[in-house]
């Protein structure tokens, strides 16, 4: 009996371990979420000495009646020295252009944590008048205990900007590092919004890492190829019933029949025996023997009439 309650114990210990390591090792659930308003982890990650990481890539093509959207978005979990510990990338297509990027927010705010996001947009306009201008920035206010010297541009403070940044974050002491870097251009023919990095990693020895650039690109409309031209009919020949061209004769000259050239066209000097030629002298053969049909008659009946004056 002690043997058997010795092994079930031990069995039933194997099993929470083994447990416990499932549970720990198992990679995160992704906080992404793909679409117009495109989102990745926010409020995550908030245990001290973790690690978080979001890198939105966007593709706006803005057409006349709308658009479509290309999003690839890598999001990794981890230690604060290892975030890249479980990592995944997806990559979809929308059938309307991205508005807004939000993403790592309130996050990573244990001690200790490590912050490392980026978005990339790029919008392409198709056949739509847009004019740029340099995007507008809101970032680093508030952040770092007051060090913000790797904040590009700063002070950025404009209310409403289209990129708001690294605000309320990195505090706590013994700060490690906060970069925070905004460029590009923005229209107003679709503004895209960047909020991200914001009121994040205030636990204490602290990094945070982030980065936003929007591109505008104005392309004139595809022109369509002109309509080629049709050459017209060749009237030198008219297609026969077989398909067969049929030449057609100069003014004045004789046109053979059944389309069939008199020999002697190809052949000079020999007797025309074309069947024009040939009609003429069928034609002149019947004259003789009818001529020749009627002297017979004629000789007959005088013949006739000798006889019966004789008798």
């Amino acid at each position: 009996m002690r043997r058997f309650v010795t092994l079930l114990s031990t069995g039933m210990l194997a099993f929470a371990l083994l447990v416990g390591v499932t549970l720990t090792s198992a990679p995160p659930a992704s906080a992404a979420t793909i679409a117009a308003t495109t989102t990745c982890s926010n409020g995550v990650d908030n245990t001290p000495g973790l690690g978080l990481i979001c890198e939105v890539s966007v593709e706006n093509t803005i057409t006349a009646s709308g658009g479509t959207a290309t999003v690839t978005v890598r999001e990794c979990h981890g230690a604060a020295g290892d975030p890249e510990a479980s990592c995944s990338t997806v990559t979809s297509v929308l059938t309307e252009p991205v508005t807004a990027v939000t993403q790592c927010n309130d996050a990573t705010n244990g001690g200790g944590g490590t912050l490392r996001c980026s978005v990339d947009i790029v919008n392409t306009f198709v056949g739509v008048s847009a004019t740029t201008n340099a995007v507008s920035v809101n970032q680093c206010v508030g952040s770092g205990d007051g060090i913000t010297i790797g904040c590009v541009p700063f002070p950025a403070t404009t209310t409403g900007a289209t990129i708001t940044q690294c605000n309320g974050s990195a505090n706590g002491g013994t700060l490690v590092g906060l970069i925070c870097t905004a460029t590009g251009t923005e229209s107003s023919a679709h503004l895209v919004t960047i909020n991200q990095c914001n009121g994040s990693t205030n636990g204490g020895g602290a990094l945070v890492i982030c980065s936003a650039n929007m591109t505008n690109i104005v392309l004139a409309p595809t022109a369509s190829p002109a309509p080629s031209a049709t050459a017209a009919p060749s009237e030198a020949a008219a297609p026969s019933a077989t398909g067969t061209p049929v030449p057609t004769a100069a003014p004045g000259a004789a046109v053979p029949v059944f389309g069939s050239p008199s020999i002697n066209s190809l052949f000079p000097g020999l007797p025309d025996t074309g069947v024009s030629a040939q009609t003429a002298e069928h034609v002149n053969g019947v004259g003789l023997l009818a001529l020749a049909g009627v002297a017979l008659l004629t000789g007959l009946f005088l013949v006739s009439g000798s006889r019966r004056k004789g008798a």
